[in-house]
This record gives structure tokens, sequence and C-alpha cells, in this order.
């Protein structure tokens, strides 16, 4: 429609066209709002668009084409430091990808503020969109932007696609922690790596005690309620670098980084307290939870996942044995230990054998 002028009606070449230009910046915008989580703003396009038509609706304005070019232009300038803002503070959008739009909508910014002061500074913007020097840099700021946006927009939605993907297959869709496979896949990954560089890891298996009860008593809703704020206070206790996953049903598992025996006692047996103290409330009824803990930990000698676990279960196996909501371990000392092997802690519970 801008490209028509003196081929169609000013109004549409002129009002119009730059009205369509203004919406479309704003819902490009808006866009990128929607697409980190953020309230669609309908009042900057409303207040563009509408501002731009009734002014041109004016005389003395109408008739000022150095004016009409300045608020235009500073209309897009405006849209840009919105593009700008919202590109800095996306997290989603990789540092890489972030970098050119942020670039690009500068550029943006910097040729319509540009071209806004030369108008109102000079009044001549006949000079400026004939000269060959301005018209290349007008046109050729907001194509770059454009096409920088349409390419980063599609990259963009590439990889937020790849890690929804990623994320169905790897997370537990209940709880949002990882899996059995994603975590089957990422401990043998540390296991390969611990046995390269002798960092020490630590298994622990956690079963959530009497755990059918909650769900005969309150149903399965609850039950997946508690399974959520279980995991929920699990986690914030680990660090970054520690695995945790949902293993099956009521049993997590996590894998501690650079933790020998004591520490991943001391670490079982901070979270067994944190999982005593979490106050579960169930349309009005409250819900106590407690914990049984199974700890294997790796030797000097090379460890498969399934050592590893089928140590921390027969440890698991012994803390529910001995009366749960405790902390067990089997014996490093022997590969194939018996459950007369665990040690427990817990529940005023001090080290001792199981029978």
């Amino acid at each position: 429609m801008l490209a028509a002028r003196g081929q169609i009606p000013l109004g549409l070449s002129v009002d119009v066209g730059n009205a369509v230009t203004f919406a479309a910046m704003a819902l490009g915008w808006n866009a990128f709002r929607f697409l980190e989580g953020r309230k669609i703003l309908i009042a900057p396009l409303g207040l563009a668009v509408g501002s731009w038509l009734v002014l041109c609706q004016t005389p003395w304005f109408a008739s000022d084409i150095s004016l009409r070019t300045a608020y235009a232009s500073l209309i897009f300038a405006a849209f840009s430091v919105g593009y700008c803002f919202e590109f800095w503070r996306a997290p989603s959008i990789k540092p890489s990808i972030r970098i050119v739009l942020l670039v690009a909508s500068c550029g943006n910014v910097i040729t319509f503020m540009a071209r806004a002061l030369y108008c109102l500074l000079t009044g001549e913007p006949s000079t400026m969109l004939t000269g060959d020097n301005w018209l290349a840099l007008s046109i050729l700021g907001p194509l770059v932007f454009v096409t920088v946006l349409a390419l980063c927009a599609l990259w963009s939605w590439h990889e937020r696609l790849f890690y929804d993907l990623q994320s169905a297959v790897e997370l537990d869709p209940l709880t949002g922690i990882l899996n059995r496979r994603a975590f089957d896949k990422a401990a043998t990954a540390l296991l390969d790596h611990s046995a390269a560089s002798g960092e020490r890891l630590a298994l622990l298996l956690i079963d959530i005690d009497h755990f059918k009860s909650v769900n005969d008593r309150f149903g399965h809703l609850a039950g997946d309620h508690v399974l959520r704020v279980f995991a929920g206070g699990i986690q914030s206790e680990l660090r970054k670098n520690d695995l945790l996953a949902r293993y099956g049903g009521e049993e997590f598992v996590i894998v501690l980084r650079g933790a020998g025996q004591e520490d991943a006692m001391q670490v079982a047996e901070k979270l067994r307290q944190k999982v005593s103290d979490l106050n579960l409330d169930w349309q009005g009824e409250s819900i106590s939870l407690t914990a049984s803990f199974g700890i294997s930990v790796t030797r000097d000698t090379r460890m498969s996942l399934f050592e590893l676990i089928d140590r921390a279960d027969r440890g698991l196996y012994g803390a529910k044995g001995s009366g749960r909501n405790r902390v067990s371990t089997v014996s490093t000392a022997q590969s194939k230990a018996s459950i007369g092997d665990c040690t427990q802690a817990g529940s005023g519970a001090v080290p001792a054998s199981v029978s």
C-alpha cells in the first residue's frame, strides 16, 4: 500500500498503509511476549493505530509530510525499543540468538530515530525519502530487522519445540523431575565419568512409607498431590548437579556427585527429616509422611548402574524391614552383601545390624 502511493487514494496508501504496519509491529511484539508467557498488551497497538488515524484527519498534520514522517518514525522506534526489552529479558532465547535479535532491533531504533530527528530538524522529508543514501538506509534498516526477526522467530520456535519434545520424553509428567529412562541414561554417563576421573558417587533410593494407605484413605488425586509435594521438597534440598528422578510409583532415586558414604548418610538423614516435617493439607485434612532410604556408593573398581541400584535397594529393604522412616546402607566391603550387613540411622535408631 505504501509503495502504491500515487496509484491508489492517498488515504489508503499513507493513512491505512502506515496504520497496518504499526499493527504488524505491535502484533509481532506481542507474539514474543506470548511466547515467553507474558500478558498480551492491546493498548500500545490501539494507541499507535488510533492516534495515527485521528491525526491524519486533521489538516495541519495531513498537510505536513515532515511531521507525518517524524511521527511514524517515532512509533516504529518505540515498538523497536519494546522488541529490545523483550529480547533482553527472554530466558528461553539462546544467548547467540538474543545477540542477533538485539543488534537488529537496536539498529532499527537508531534508523527510525535518525529519520525522525532529520525530519524535525530540517523539515525536508522529500530529500530524505528521495535521496539515494537516505533511501537506502531507510529501507535497509527495517528490511534487515524484519528478515532477522522472521529467521530468529523460526529458530526460537524450533528450539522451543525440541525442548518440549525432549521434556515429554525425559520428564515425569506428574512431578516434573526426570523419569526412569532419562535417569538411567544420565546416571550411566556419570558412572562412566566417575570411572575415568575417580569422582565418588552415591546413590539414594527412596520409598514413601505406607503410600498405598494415602491413596486408599484420601483418593488417588491426593496421592498425586503427595508425590508432587514430596518431589518438590526433595529437589529443593539438592544441588544443581545432583540427579533426582521418579523411579517408579512412590520410589525416587538420587545420585550425589562427589559424595562418599558419610556424606550420603548425612544428606539422606537431612532429607528424611525434611520429609517428616512436610505439612501436607488435602481438603482440610492433614497428611503426614515418612520415607525410607537405601544408600550405596561407588567403589574403586568400576561399577554398573545395576550394581549400584541393587545395593541401594537392599539397603532400602533393610530400612523398611526395621520399621521404616530410617536410612540404611549396605556395606561396600563385599560386592554381594547380605541384609545383615546393613547399618541404619534415623527415627531415633543407632547403627545396628538387620536380621
